[in-house]
């Protein structure tokens, strides 16, 4: 496994992937949703809806595929093999991505027994932080890298 992840291109090609499905998604998908703000219960839900219903998951795409494009980039700028140590750190960061990706599906799962309406807006926001988690823990890899 520690030779599979050894490689910034498998890094790259998995980042951009994901990046890719849910960039089509979310842009494709900006300007069809119908906002439920009449079903919200709590403020939180009702400010969600809101900005799901102004297209605004269309410019969490954006931010979103422009740090995969970053990450890219830096990924192909510094293309060598990564040495143990890196890969160790890789490994590090997507088991804490995982961890948290299993967290917010339990509290999904939560969130939606507890007041199962409102489904897409929360389905939304749930693919929202998995997305960034991903993302984000490959930026603080490289980040951690580089500083080394």
């Amino acid at each position: 496994m520690n030779r599979f992840f050894r490689h910034p291109a498998t890094n790259a090609v998995g980042i951009s992937a994901l990046s890719l499905f849910y960039g089509i998604l979310f842009l494709a998908f900006s300007n069809r949703i119908v906002s439920q703000t009449g079903l919200a219960t709590q403020p939180f839900w009702k400010a969600w809806d809101v900005f799901l219903g102004f297209g605004g998951h269309r410019y969490t795409a954006v931010i979103l595929l422009a740090l995969t494009i970053l990450i890219v980039a830096w990924l192909l700028v510094h293309h060598k093999p990564h040495d143990e140590y890196h890969t160790a750190k890789l490994i590090k960061c997507l088991a804490i991505s995982v961890i948290l990706t299993l967290a917010a599906i339990a509290v999904f799962f939560v969130v939606v027994l507890a007041d199962p309406t409102q489904i897409i807006s929360k389905f939304t926001l749930f693919v929202s932080v998995n997305w960034s988690t991903v993302i984000f823990a490959d930026l603080i890899y490289l980040v951690l890298c580089k500083v080394k």
